[in-house]
């Protein structure tokens, strides 16, 4: 549904052709700054709003206004795209042949992805000027990728069915999108791959504009968990299949169908 075009900065990648061609010394880097996403991790980690029962309508909502966000824009399967194309280019120019330079993760770099969007007619033709593109950047280090990638959006035009999306960034913010995937090396399958997602985007639906500012960590297992901001800290809300909500409170784990009906609860940081 994309195209990719990739710009490289990295100390061992562009020193390499520097010193092969000019015999100069290895130029400095500037990596960029990852968002502060430690905050986020913790939240899911450790939820520190305590449930109450008298707000499960209200929680209730919440809850199927993200699920209904998310299956209208198909945003996670378009975030996972992006993310599986980085980890093959990362793969890509960690193994060059031929090209006489040898790229190996030897030092601090960075990747500046600009996804093209697929657009709205078929057959789709990428085309940045009509249908806008996904900018994202990714850091790495010695040890590989780092574990989290970001970007924004610039009118990013792509087809879910016959539903026509746009997504563009809100304000003049280069990280309105943010993935954490966590310490797993770079060659570990997305599958297996728990991974955490934070949006401030805006996105048009069929020519209705909605706030996609929300946050969601996808599974291993492709469950979706969801936090729910409280008066006292927020809630983590675990969606299964069928009718079957997991609840992650301050105050136990509840087990509760999709109107928020729970049981007994088990003690906080019980699966």
């Amino acid at each position: 549904m994309f195209s990719s075009t990739v710009a490289l900065g990295s100390v061992a990648y562009l020193g390499a052709i520097v010193l092969g061609a000019l015999g100069c010394g290895t130029p400095h880097i500037d990596k960029p700054a990852a968002p502060d996403m430690a905050p986020l991790i913790a939240a899911y980690e450790a939820p520190d709003a305590a449930f109450d029962a008298g707000a499960s309508g209200e929680i209730a909502l919440a809850i199927a206004l993200i699920d209904e966000l998310l299956a209208r824009t198909a945003l996670r399967e378009q975030l996972v795209d992006v993310l599986a194309d980085i980890l093959s280019q990362a793969s890509d120019l960690s193994d060059l042949e031929g090209s006489g330079v040898d790229f190996t993760f030897e030092a601090d770099g960075y990747m500046r992805i600009t996804r093209v969007c697929a657009g709205w007619a078929l057959p789709a033709r990428p085309d940045r000027d009509a249908n806008g593109a996904l900018l994202v950047t990714a850091t790495f280090s010695q040890s590989g990728l780092d574990p989290l990638l970001w970007g924004a959006a610039e009118a990013c035009r792509y087809g879910v069915g016959e539903t026509q999306i746009e997504l563009d960034r809100v304000g003049a913010s280069a990280d309105a999108v943010r993935v954490y995937w966590g310490d797993a090396p770079s060659n570990q399958a997305l599958r297996d791959r728990t991974l955490l997602i934070d949006l401030n985007l805006a996105a048009t639906v069929d020519g209705e504009r909605l706030p996609l500012d929300f946050d969601f960590r996808s599974l291993v297992d492709g469950t979706l968990e969801y936090r729910i901001p409280r008066q006292d800290g927020s809630l983590i809300a675990r969606v299964g299949a069928g009718d079957v909500v997991t609840l992650r409170a301050r105050n136990g784990t509840f087990d509760c169908d999709r109107e928020l009906r729970c049981g007994d609860s088990r003690p906080a940081g019980d699966p």
